[in-house]
């Protein structure tokens, strides 16, 4: 009997403790892969502007890790012997970043804390988007507001996976 309620209590403490190390286990719709369908920005009156950023990828995994990247559409190939402002431009058109990520379901946000990216000021800080799911949880959107809470960009995303 002793036994039986030790190894009870092993497990519960094993299963607390994964569960409090996978921010996405209080909502599995984020896991998986996404492609981006639109970047709008949006001005102080609402009107909303097309982002240059034209494809992507977002990943979230069952572990609290995610990564992204976005690019713009049709960027040329650099030259050999590209100077230094083709350089700048070609590496302007994309952007990167990885590490980890926690939901607050309650306040509708998901914030990724950034380890790394192509932007050498994100790393060690945190990107807050706010979040909605449509489509049967297979269109993902993400909104990023101002310190005022307006919503200066949403990145609508359709799930690949």
């Amino acid at each position: 009997m002793i036994r039986t309620v030790l190894l009870f209590a092993a497990i519960c403490a094993n299963a607390a403790a994964l569960a409090a190390q996978s921010p996405s286990a209080g909502d599995p719709r984020f896991v998986g892969h996404w492609r981006l369908v639109a970047f709008d920005n949006f001005d102080e009156k609402g009107a909303a502007t097309p982002s240059a950023f034209t494809g992507g990828r977002i990943m979230y995994d069952g572990a609290g890790q995610m990564s992204a990247q976005l690019t713009h559409a049709n960027r040329p190939p650099l030259p050999a012997g590209a100077g230094e402002a083709q350089r700048a431009a070609a590496y302007g058109s994309y952007v990167a970043y990885y590490g980890g990520y926690e939901i607050d379901a309650a306040a509708g946000r998901v914030t990724h804390k950034v380890e790394g990216s192509t932007n050498p000021t994100w790393p060690k800080t945190e990107l807050v988007r706010y979040f909605a799911f449509s489509d049967g949880n297979n269109t993902l959107k993400l909104s990023v507001r101002n310190a005022a809470g307006r919503v200066t960009s949403t990145l609508t995303w359709a799930r690949i996976r």
